[in-house]
């Protein structure tokens, strides 16, 4: 369960962020929400990344942390996570100091967890999708389904 929230957890806040989900895993050894490289080829591969860009990405990158957070005392599932907002703050276009670095990274998962909370509707019917092994559309539909009219 613990796998499931956390990848549910990217999968929201980056469908949130209008980021298109290509592709998502629970598999012990291999659990991770893929994005569509389409959108990410962009901002990751063109050079550095603006503020707004880099905001935005740090939020999806610490979805996960958040929704263990939100559930769990103790989160073990931030090594990756990390690891993967340290490669984007290194692709900043302004360099950040340390404590730069520790202010994004505490916003980020403040900001996701909020998300997460006031989406909280969408973001359980998510995890019953994605624990029935649904695709990406039906989990989507499951989100889309606890907007309100």
């Amino acid at each position: 369960e613990r796998t499931l929230r956390h990848e549910a957890g990217h999968f929201l806040v980056a469908y949130l962020h209008g980021c298109p989900i290509a592709d998502y895993s629970l598999a012990l050894k291999g659990a991770r929400v893929a994005l569509a490289k389409a959108v990410l080829q962009r901002e990751l591969y063109r050079g550095r990344l603006e503020d707004r860009e880099l905001d935005s990405l740090a939020v999806i990158a610490m979805g996960g942390v958040a929704a263990e957070a939100l559930k769990y005392e103790k989160i073990v599932g931030q090594s990756e996570d990390l690891f993967d907002l340290q490669s984007l703050i290194n692709k900043s276009e302004k360099e950040l100091s340390d404590s730069e670095q520790q202010n994004l990274t505490r916003w980020a998962v403040a900001r996701a967890a909020t998300l997460l909370n006031e989406h909280s509707v969408a973001y359980d019917r998510l995890m019953e999708k994605m624990s029935q092994g649904a695709s990406v559309y039906e989990c989507i539909c499951a989100i889309e389904s606890a907007a309100p009219a």
